[in-house]
């Protein structure tokens, strides 16, 4: 099932609720048009602690699970997911996330480090939104709550340039 891990596991480190006025298919839209962009992104460490190292950067991977897998979003798969947002909501939304980072030194080589691979399980039901968050193994460079108010307000850029409500944040374990 679009949307679904079947193996999703029952271990979460950590988890946010949030509350949302826009349409549930509207919201699925943003979350993964968000994650595709992306998946396109290289972004300072910075962005999340000012005590990374320098010259630290991130790249994200994000993938949309599918029965017993996870399928890289891109153009292919953001369009499957549209087509099935635009005949209904989806009730969990599952997501392979990849953080990948490395080092660019003076001379702009790239030394790569050490990634964090997540699942996030995206729930939704009457307005509420829960995001739960597995860490699969890694160095959590980027602490699980850093990464879900980084999510939260790339969410909610891409709702207010479409003149929407953004997302409430109500609760983080």
């Amino acid at each position: 099932m679009l949307g679904r891990y079947d193996d999703f596991p029952a271990t979460i480190q950590r988890f946010a609720r949030f509350t949302y006025e826009s349409p549930t298919p509207t919201l699925q839209t943003v979350i993964v048009k968000t994650l595709h962009q992306l998946n396109k992104q290289t972004v300072d460490m910075k962005t999340f602690t000012p005590a990374s190292p320098p010259n630290c950067f991130v790249n994200f991977e994000f993938g949309v699970a599918d029965t017993d897998t996870f399928n890289f979003l891109d153009e292919e798969e953001l369009q499957k997911i549209e087509n099935t947002l635009n005949q209904q909501a989806l009730p969990i939304l599952d997501i392979f996330c990849a953080t990948r980072y490395h080092i660019r030194d003076q001379t702009e080589k790239r030394k790569t480090l050490k990634a964090d691979y997540n699942m996030l399980r995206f729930t939704f039901y009457q307005k509420n939104m829960e995001l739960f968050i597995h860490n699969e193994r890694g160095t959590q460079r980027i602490p699980l709550k850093d990464l879900i108010l980084f999510l939260k307000s790339q969410i909610d850029q891409e709702l207010a340039e479409r003149r929407l409500e953004t997302l409430t944040l109500k609760r983080i374990l």
